[in-house]
């Protein structure tokens, strides 16, 4: 009887999920679908990023929703953006008080608005998983070198991302002093020759980066 009993609610769940669909759906339809089945978690999710479905609602399902599932909430652009900006608020207040390994899952998925938030990540793991992320931006890394603070460990995750390549980086990685020259020197062939000349003419470029200015500038320019 157990059994039945279970396939029968996931076909009726699987149902309903496929109802909430139709973009025709409406407001009542969905107030309707809550009251039959707020006791399931799937239908709750997929509830609270329907644009139609009431905000007050939606705020107290937030709380009760996995951290993985307030991702997808956030990344849904169909989601009501005041749901979405709650969303993220509970991120927020949950993320700094879960284990590494988990921090790590959700950096993987998390959207660059996000990543921008977890800019003071300090952590040499996390902050590789950030820069090494699919929805990692430019805005994201710039962010991080423009940050006030030691830099040590966010220039041992930039040597491991191919963040280098990026020109507006490498000048940005080139007028911060903390910048290590082993990355300096990684970057020259990315800063571009205005870049260049201006690094070779500084007086506070060490002479190791300046011979190596000189020796990629002969090699481009025989």
């Amino acid at each position: 009887m157990y059994y039945w009993s279970t396939i029968k609610l996931t076909l009726a769940t699987l149902h309903v999920l496929k109802k909430l669909q139709f973009s025709g759906i409406s407001q009542e339809e969905l107030e309707e679908i809550y009251r039959q089945h707020k006791n399931d978690y799937r239908v709750l999710l997929h509830l609270v990023q329907h644009p139609k479905f009431p905000q007050s609602i939606s705020l107290g399902i937030i709380s009760k929703l996995f951290t993985v599932d307030l991702v997808r909430v956030i990344k849904n652009v169909k989601t009501n953006p005041f749901i979405r900006k709650k969303a993220e608020n509970e991120f927020r207040q949950r993320y700094r008080r879960l284990a590494l390994g988990e921090k790590v899952s959700l950096l993987k998925i998390a959207p660059n608005a996000l990543l921008l938030d977890l800019s003071d990540e300090n952590q040499p793991q996390l902050i590789e998983t950030i820069l090494n992320s699919p929805n990692c931006s430019e805005d994201v890394v710039l962010r991080f070198i423009n940050r006030h603070g030691d830099h040590t460990n966010l220039y041992t995750a930039l040597d491991n991302s191919p963040w280098h390549l990026n020109q507006a980086v490498a000048v940005a990685v080139v007028h911060d002093p903390e910048a290590p020259i082993k990355i300096i020197l990684k970057i020259i062939p990315y800063l571009g020759l205005a870049g260049l000349q201006e690094m070779f003419g500084d007086d506070s470029t060490h002479q190791i980066v300046r011979e190596r200015i000189r020796e990629y500038l002969q090699q481009r320019h025989p």
